[in-house]
C-alpha cells in the first residue's frame, strides 16, 4: 500500500495504521506492506480514506527477485534489477551508479574496489617511476666510468676442479717468472690494456686495473645457459641466472664482484680443445664468462680470449664471420690496407686470430701480438666512430685496383698465391 496524502490530523493515522514513528510530510508518498491478503488490504485502505489519506494499493509478485518496489528505496517502483545481485533498483538507483544497473550496496562495493585499484595503479606508477630513475642512474654511472676519467677496474675470479688445481696452464697464468715472455700472464693484461687505451686516445693514465682472485679449488656446476625448446622468456631467466650463479660463487669464496666495473670469472676445466667456444661476455653488467681446456698449451690462447670477452663487457662486437670463424676484412684487421696483406703482424682483439693468408689464421702466443683495432676502439668509446670509419677509407683508388676488383682481391693479388698453395 502507498500512502500518498495524509490526514490533516496524523494522530488519526495512528490509530488506523500504527507506527513507531509519526508519519511526517517528508516520508510522502511512504510505502507500507501491510499485508498478503488483499481483502485486507483493501478494507485498511478504505479507513485510511475514511480519515482523509490518499491510498493507492499495488499488488506485488510473489518472487521477491521481482519485487514492485527498490529494494533500497521502498516508496520508489522498480525499473530494473541490479546486475550485481538480482535486487530490484529504482531510476534513482540507476543515476547514481552512472546509468549501471546497480544497487546501493553494490555500488558502494564497486567504488571502493575501484577506488582499491587506482591506488594500487598509482603505487604500482610510483614504483616503476622509482625503478626506471634507479637504472637510469646505475646506466649513467656506468656510462660515466666506462666512457669518462674513472679508472675501470677488471675483476678476473679463478675456479679450477680440485683434482686439476695445479694443472700446467693454470700455472703459466698466475705463476709468471723472469723467464715467462711478456704478456704471457694475467699479470699483463692490465699493461696492454692501458697501452691500447694510451694508443688511441694519448692518455698515460692507468684507466684500467686489473685485479685477480684465485684459482679458488671448487667443482662448478653452472646452470644450462640455454636449452631446446626454450620459451623467450624461459632463455631469458636463463641468461639472468647463469651469470648470478658464478656472481654467487665469488661471494662464497669471499669476493664482492660487485664492485668490479667489470666481472671475468675464469672456469678451468674440461679436455676438449675448443672450451672456448663456450666463453660469453656481455655490455650487460659489464660480466664476462671464460672457458679454460686443462690441456690448454699455449697461454697466450686463453689470454686472448679473456681479453676478447673483456672487450664484449665494454661494448665490443665480435669481427669474425660466425661461419668460417676468420677475420672480416677490414674490421677485423688491425692493418687492413698493409701491402702485402698477407701475413698480417696482429691480431685484432675481436677477431682473435692472426690473418696469415686468405684461408688460413694463427693463435698469439702472447698478448704483444693483440692489437684493439679502430672498429673496436670506437665501440668501446675510446675514439669517435667518424675516426674509425675514416680509417677505414683509403685516401686513393688505384686505376689496377679498379679493374683488378676488390681492394681485398688486389691486396692478395700482390702476395701471391703461395699461402694458398700450402
Amino acid at each position: 500500500m502507498i500512502l500518498v496524502r495524509g490526514p490533516k490530523d496524523p494522530a488519526v493515522l495512528h490509530a488506523v495504521l500504527p507506527r513507531s514513528r509519526p508519519v511526517s510530510p517528508g516520508d510522502l508518498p511512504l510505502v507500507t506492506r501491510i499485508t498478503d491478503d488483499i481483502d485486507t488490504a483493501h478494507s485498511t485502505a478504505d479507513r485510511l480514506r475514511e480519515v482523509g489519506c490518499l491510498v493507492v494499493i499495488v499488488e506485488e509478485p510473489i518472487d521477491r527477485q521481482g519485487s514492485a518496489f527498490c529494494e533500497d528505496h521502498p516508496a520508489q517502483f522498480a525499473a530494473l534489477s541490479c546486475k550485481q545481485c538480482d535486487n530490484a533498483i529504482c531510476p534513482g538507483c540507476i543515476a547514481a551508479a552512472g546509468g549501471e544497473p546497480l544497487c546501493t550496496p553494490c555500488r558502494l562495493k564497486f567504488e571502493r574496489r575501484t577506488r582499491s585499484n587506482r591506488r594500487r595503479q598509482l603505487m604500482l606508477t610510483l614504483v616503476f617511476v622509482a625503478f626506471l630513475y634507479k637504472v637510469w642512474g646505475h646506466l649513467k654511472q656506468d656510462a660515466e666510468q666506462i666512457h669518462g676519467t674513472a679508472p675501470i677496474t677488471i675483476g678476473i675470479m679463478q675456479f679450477a676442479p680440485k683434482a686439476d688445481i695445479g694443472a700446467n696452464i693454470i700455472r703459466q697464468l698466475n705463476q709468471a717468472t723472469p723467464d715467462t715472455p711478456s704478456g704471457g700472464s694475467l699479470r699483463d693484461l692490465a699493461s696492454w690494456l692501458n697501452t691500447e687505451y694510451s694508443r688511441y686516445t694519448g692518455d698515460k693514465e692507468r684507466k684500467f686495473r686489473v685485479e685477480s682472485r684465485g684459482p679458488f679449488a671448487v667443482d662448478i656446476a653452472p646452470p644450462a645457459l640455454r636449452k631446446p625448446g626454450d620459451t623467450w622468456f624461459k632463455a631469458m631467466f636463463r641468461a639472468w641466472r647463469y651469470p648470478r650463479y658464478f656472481r654467487q660463487l665469488a661471494l662464497d669464496h669471499g669476493i664482492p664482484a660487485d664492485k668490479f666495473t667489470v666481472k671475468v670469472y675464469v672456469a678451468y676445466g674440461g679436455r676438449s680443445p675448443d672450451m672456448a667456444a663456450h666463453s660469453r661476455g656481455s655490455s650487460k653488467g659489464r660480466v664476462a664468462m671464460t672457458f679454460v681446456s686443462i690441456d690448454e698449451l699455449n697461454p697466450g690462447y686463453p689470454l686472448v680470449t679473456i681479453a676478447h670477452e673483456i672487450g664484449h663487457a665494454l661494448g665490443a662486437n665480435d669481427a669474425y664471420d660466425a661461419q668460417t670463424s676468420r677475420a672480416i676484412h677490414p674490421e677485423g684487421y688491425v692493418e687492413p690496407f698493409r701491402r702485402p696483406l698477407y701475413p698480417q703482424r696482429y691480431a685484432e682483439l675481436m677477431a682473435v686470430d692472426i690473418p696469415i693468408s686468405r684461408l688460413q689464421e694463427q693463435e698469439i702466443s702472447t698478448l704483444t701480438q693483440l692489437r684493439v683495432g679502430h672498429r673496436t676502439a670506437a665501440e668501446m668509446g675510446w675514439i669517435p666512430p667518424e675516426q674509425a670509419t675514416l680509417f677505414y677509407t683509403p685516401s686513393e683508388i688505384k686505376p689496377e685496383e679498379k679493374l683488378g676488383g676488390t681492394r681485398l682481391e688486389q691486396n692478395e693479388m700482390d702476395t701471391g698465391t703461395e699461402a694458398e698453395e700450402e
